[in-house]
């Protein structure tokens, strides 16, 4: 499968079933269940009003002070958000999450459908790559009982010293959450396009880049104790600069981000809401 310059190659179907959905549905109270919801929609052309942090996907060589928010910024131009990692060039892997937040405590009962535009800049991007990851999806926090985050990821891989350069990956729940490998995308400097698709009712799920559909499921993670009780949605942009090893150093990773939208649908089917399993 060929998409000239936005390349999307080797796709493993056998790798992780399309649309799996791996837990129960979620929690949905009786109230909500068979009300009338209102169709919502949102986006922008930049991520302007989005939260920026610090990822978990941090590392800071000996001697290093460690990863905080100094070393990683997000800067809107109105017509898209530039994401930066690693600042100062530090001997560290930075992590910029970025992600728009809306509580709902009925936000599972719609199908969400989201996606943006996502590039590497032309003065970052080059055969001489220095970049770990971009990532993106969305997430549903069930903080009211099942205590677990459910959520459909992407990621691709920009580490042109490892041997999964190149590799678009999903997140699965297989040997208790990991990444799987589901296609290449060729890096260049060109807007790609990111899509994700969530019903938690049927248990189902879809993602495609550049409309090309990749394997995914929805998976359920455990959070700690400091979560809130609420239920809230989550769509992510997210950037995670070179890891330089003990000795190696590190670099800026940028990327572009824009045009995003979310739009949650009700559905007119009956709903059944069945008991919160995690991981089966």
């Amino acid at each position: 499968m060929s998409l000239s310059r936005r390349e999307l190659i080797g796709l493993s179907a056998g790798s992780i079933a399309g649309g799996l959905l791996s837990v129960g549905h979620l929690n949905a109270s009786q109230d909500t269940a068979f009300a009338k919801l209102s169709d919502k929609q949102y986006g922008g052309s930049d991520l302007a009003g989005w939260t920026t942090i610090v990822g978990d996907g941090i590392y800071a060589a000996p001697g290093e002070s460690p990863v905080t928010e100094q070393d990683i910024e997000t800067i809107h131009n109105r017509t898209y958000s530039d994401l930066r990692a690693n600042l100062l060039e530090r001997r560290i892997m930075a992590h910029n999450l970025s992600f728009h937040r809306i509580n709902d405590p009925a936000a599972f009962d719609f199908v969400h459908t989201a996606g943006y535009r996502f590039r590497l800049p032309s003065e970052l991007f080059s055969p001489s790559l220095e970049a770990q990851t971009l990532e993106g999806g969305l997430a549903v926090w069930d903080g009211a009982q099942s205590r677990l985050d459910y959520h459909v990821f992407f990621q691709w891989r920009l580490n042109r010293y490892d041997d999964v350069y190149k590799e678009v990956a999903t997140w699965t729940v297989a040997d208790d959450g990991s990444w799987q490998p589901v296609g290449y995308l060729e890096p260049d400097d060109q807007w790609h396009d990111f899509q994700v698709i969530v019903d938690f009712s049927r248990k189902t799920a879809a993602l495609t880049i550049d409309g090309v559909p990749l394997p995914t499921c929805i998976a359920g993670t455990p959070k700690p104790a400091s979560w809130g009780s609420e239920i809230s949605a989550r769509l992510h942009a997210e950037i995670i600069s070179i890891y330089p090893g003990p000795a190696g150093e590190g670099k800026l990773h940028k990327a572009h981000f824009k045009d995003w939208y979310w739009q949650w649908q009700s559905s007119d089917a009956c709903r059944v809401h069945l008991p919160m399993v995690a991981n089966p």
